[in-house]
Formats: structure tokens, C-alpha cells, sequence
């Protein structure tokens, strides 16, 4: 009995510090898990090569379906600081995988991924659908921390979106009605910096800069006091944002320091969309300065990024429609409904050739805006005015049968009242014109078109801008008028309507010749 008793001793003397060394490294693996996950969150917006390193290490451990989704979401984080959209979409598809396993955080989590991609890639019929999601999800929720978490955050992306549509009172107007009801939930979720910078970029957007400038101060300060060296993307968009400003204020000097900074950050994230724009805002610093060799090479690296970005959009536009096709075919599958799937991909397919036209549509407008920015200061007064008649070689054949001597009287009398201001009346129409050239309206359109290679309207509009040029070229007390005074004496209806036709014509917006101008004109003196 003595024997049995010493032998089972001995063993529970062998058993236990093993089981107690398995015990210990269990929790162990459990306590480093937990210290990876927070640096991959650490690092997904500083270091995103160092997250995806650890995110692939997590999902090769994970288990449950909260710990997958976990895994990808934060590697699609670290893919929104690269800007690679396509590969972010891949995770946040991948993380919505687990959507009836996972807690409503999650849920939520996945959803503002998604309306992040739907904004940035201009997805905008998504946008909705994903914000409906969200506040569906929000008014079934037992907690209101989540509930509040939801609104905060969905807000600011309502105020982004307003951003692209340049309706910056609107997207005011949302936060300061956030701030009135939620400020403290933003200061308990350390979102201050954030919620200030989207202010400072509403103020900025509504030409009021020097609380624009508070605000960009006031984020700053809450950043390095929260979220310091956790955040490039928030470091960019701060210096970004004081680099703007400081190029409205004409210090172009500090404008550029700023926008170095900016540059080095985004070229550690090789986030190539801040890249673009970036060497876009230093070229046009160095374009004011007339410093030519530093304006070629920035907006030679301009033009390659830019490539670049729209190769980007098209591959996160194509794969985003893909996977929305392909968690659509999954839903309707397990509702066993066919018909409906069939209509959804017909549908998607529609959407897809409709919005590939429209990003080949903008991008293009977009390319040939920035060319028409660079040659239009530099050339603007010889591209408003149609060139001599003998220029125009290859236009549409004539359609109307006019007799030369009637063509050239019709010339001779545009040419008489381009002489007058007489474009600058608010009533000009193709029949007032004609009316007061005596001529039919059918000859003046017909010889408008042939000669100036353009309709009626374009012909006025490049009388009345040229009209405006002159007048800032040559009589200084108009660099300090209102625009919308400018547009009144040129002829123009409104504010609106002559800032968008004289950027439309000369490839500049109004208020920015005119700085260009007023530098010009001030160096020329000096």
C-alpha cells in the first residue's frame, strides 16, 4: 500500500508542473495574441508593411469568427493608408464573410469600411446603401455607446461627401449639430482631432481661413496629445491642410516646407493618391514663384502619379463591383431566389458601364484641366479669343449655303461689335445679336460656328472673360473687386455661372488669376 501511495506521489510530483507549464503557456499565448493585435492596430495607419506582417501571423492563428474578422478588418485598415482600395475591399469582403457571427461592433466596423470605399471610389447609389445599414443598425442597438459611436462616425462621412460636392455650409451645418449632442461621446472616444479637422476643412472650403487655421491647431493639438506617431494618414492631412492655407495667405516659401513634410510621410506609406496630389499643390507653388525647374520636376512626378491613381481606380472600381456581385449572389443563393440574382447582375453590369464612363469622363476632365491650369497662366490672353479664320481648316462642313459677300459682311460686323461691350448685357441671345447686325439668325450661327469653332454661348462667354482679363490686366483697382461684381459687369447672371464658365475657359478658377495676377503685376514693379 506504501508502494502504491509513493508511486502515485511521484507521479502527481511529475503531472503537476507539467500541466501547470501547459497552463502558463496557454494564457502566455493568449496574453502575446492580445499584444499583436493592438500593435498591428498600432501600426496600420503609421507602418502598414509592419501590420499586414502581423495580421497575416493573427489570421494563421485565428480560430473564431470574430478573430478573422478582427484580423482583416485591421489589415484593411493598413490598406486604406497605402491606398490600395482593391486589396481593402478584398479584406473588408473577406471579414463580412463572418457577418452572423460576429457582434454588432464588428457589423458596424465592416459598414464603415465599406462606406469609406464607397466615398473614396466615388460609388455613391453604395454610399446610401451602407449608411442605411449602419442607422438600421444603430436604432436596433440596447447600447447607446455603439448607437452614439455609429453617429459620430457617420456624420463625418456625410461631411465628406458634401466636400465633393463643394457644399461646405451643408456639411457645417451636420457637425456643428454633432457637436451640440455628442461632443462628449467624441472626447470619450478620442475623436476630437478627427471631428476638428473635418471643421477646419468646412471653414477652409467656405473661404473663411482664420478659423479654418484654429481649427487645423486645435486638431493638431489633440492629436500629438492622443494619437501622436500612431496616424500618418491624420499627419498628412494636417500639414496638408496648413500648407493650403499658407499658400491662400501667399506664403509660398512656407506653403512648400509644409508640403515636403506631407510629401516624405506619404512616400513611407507609398500612399500613391496623396503622392499625386502632394507634388499637384508643390508644383503649383513653384508655377507662382516662376521657379521653372523645381515646377517641372514636381509636376512631372504629378502627371506619373496621376496615371497611376486612375490604373488604381479602375482596378478598385472593377473589384469593389465584383465582390458587391458576389456577396449579392451569395445572399441570393441561400434565399434560393434565381430571378432576383439575374436581375442584380444585370443591373451591376449596367451600373459598371455607367460608372466606368463616368470615372474615363472625369479623369479626362480632370488631366485636361491641369494642363489648361499650367498653359492657361502662362498663355491665357491668346487662348480666350477664337485664332483668324484661317486657322480653322478642319471644322465640320458647312451646312447652309451662304453667299461670300453676305459672309463677309456678317464677319466685318462681329468684328465691329467685339469692338463695343455690347456682349456684356445680361439679354444677349443669338436673336438680339442678330436683330442688331441685321442678319438672319440661321447665317449668324452658321458663321459663329465655321469661323470661331463654337456655339453662340461659348462665342459670348470668351467675349465677356476676355472683357474681365483685360479690365484686371489693366486697371489694378479691379484685382480688389467682389467676383461677383466682376461677374456683373462682364455680363454674367451670377456668382456661380461666371466662376465655373471663366474656369471652364481659361482652366483657372477666378479667384486664384487673380492672386497670380496681383503677384505678377507686384513683381513687374519691384
Amino acid at each position: 500500500m506504501k508502494l502504491k501511495n509513493n508511486k502515485l506521489k511521484n507521479n502527481v510530483r511529475v503531472l503537476l508542473p507539467a500541466l501547470l507549464l501547459v497552463f502558463t503557456q496557454a494564457l502566455f499565448c493568449q496574453e502575446n495574441d492580445r499584444l499583436i493585435v493592438n500593435k498591428a492596430i498600432e501600426l496600420s495607419f503609421y507602418s502598414p508593411d509592419e501590420c499586414i506582417k502581423l495580421t497575416q501571423h493573427l489570421l494563421k492563428k485565428a480560430e473564431t469568427a470574430p478573430e478573422f474578422a478582427g484580423a482583416y478588418l485591421i489589415e484593411a485598415d493598413a490598406y486604406i493608408a497605402k491606398g490600395e482600395y482593391s486589396k481593402c475591399a478584398k479584406n473588408v469582403f473577406n471579414a463580412n464573410q463572418y457577418h452572423e457571427k460576429i457582434n454588432d461592433s464588428l457589423k458596424a466596423e465592416i459598414l464603415f469600411r465599406q462606406i469609406f470605399l464607397a466615398r473614396k471610389l466615388r460609388l455613391y447609389n453604395q454610399f446610401d446603401n451602407y449608411a442605411a445599414n449602419l442607422i438600421s443598425l444603430s436604432e436596433n442597438q440596447d447600447q447607446s455607446s455603439l448607437s452614439s459611436l455609429i453617429t459620430i462616425k457617420l456624420d463625418i462621412e456625410k461631411a465628406f461627401i458634401l466636400f465633393g460636392k463643394n457644399e461646405f455650409a451643408k456639411a457645417l451645418d451636420v457637425l456643428n449639430t454633432l457637436e451640440e449632442n455628442h461632443f462628449q461621446q467624441i472626447e470619450a472616444y478620442s475623436y476630437p482631432d478627427k471631428f476638428y479637422l473635418v471643421k477646419a476643412i468646412a471653414y477652409k472650403g467656405l473661404g473663411e481661413y482664420e478659423k479654418s487655421n484654429s481649427y487645423y491647431t486645435t486638431a493638431t493639438d489633440y492629436y500629438l496629445k492622443n494619437h501622436s506617431k500612431t496616424n500618418r494618414l491624420t499627419e498628412i492631412a494636417l500639414v496638408k491642410g496648413n500648407a493650403e492655407l499658407q499658400f491662400h495667405d501667399k506664403d509660398y516659401e512656407k506653403s512648400i516646407k509644409s508640403l515636403k513634410v506631407a510629401l516624405e510621410k506619404a512616400k513611407k506609406l507609398e500612399n500613391v493618391y496623396l503622392l499625386e496630389e502632394i507634388n499637384n499643390r508643390l508644383a503649383l507653388n513653384y508655377l507662382t514663384l516662376n521657379d521653372k525647374e523645381n515646377h517641372n520636376l514636381y509636376n512631372t512626378a504629378f502627371l506619373s502619379y496621376n496615371r497611376k491613381v486612375y490604373d488604381l481606380e479602375i482596378a478598385s472600381v472593377n473589384e469593389c463591383y465584383n465582390l458587391i456581385g458576389e456577396q449579392q449572389a451569395i445572399n441570393y443563393a441561400s434565399h434560393e431566389n434565381t430571378l432576383k440574382m439575374y436581375m442584380y447582375i444585370a443591373l451591376g453590369v449596367f451600373f459598371l458601364i455607367l460608372l466606368f464612363g463616368n470615372l474615363l469622363y472625369f479623369s479626362n476632365r480632370a488631366q485636361k484641366k491641369r494642363l489648361k491650369e499650367i498653359i492657361g497662366y502662362l498663355e491665357v490672353t491668346n487662348k480666350l479669343l477664337v485664332e483668324s479664320t484661317d486657322k480653322v481648316k478642319k471644322m465640320t462642313p458647312k451646312k447652309l449655303s451662304i453667299p461670300t459677300e453676305t459672309e463677309q459682311n456678317i464677319l466685318a460686323s462681329l468684328k465691329k461689335f467685339e469692338g463695343t461691350t455690347k456682349f456684356t448685357n445680361r439679354d444677349m441671345s443669338l436673336a438680339t445679336l442678330a436683330a442688331q447686325l441685321d442678319v438672319n439668325t440661321k447665317y449668324l450661327s452658321e458663321i459663329i460656328n465655321k469661323h470661331y469653332n463654337d456655339n453662340f454661348n461659348t462665342y459670348i462667354n470668351k467675349l465677356r472673360i476676355n472683357y474681365i482679363i483685360e479690365k484686371l490686366k489693366n486697371e489694378p483697382e479691379y484685382l480688389n473687386y467682389k467676383i461677383s461684381y466682376l461677374a456683373e459687369e462682364s455680363g454674367f447672371s451670377s456668382h456661380s455661372s461666371f466662376a465655373t464658365v471663366f474656369k471652364t475657359i481659361t482652366g483657372i478658377a477666378p479667384t486664384v488669376f487673380i492672386d497670380l495676377l496681383g503677384k505678377e503685376i507686384h513683381n513687374k514693379k519691384a
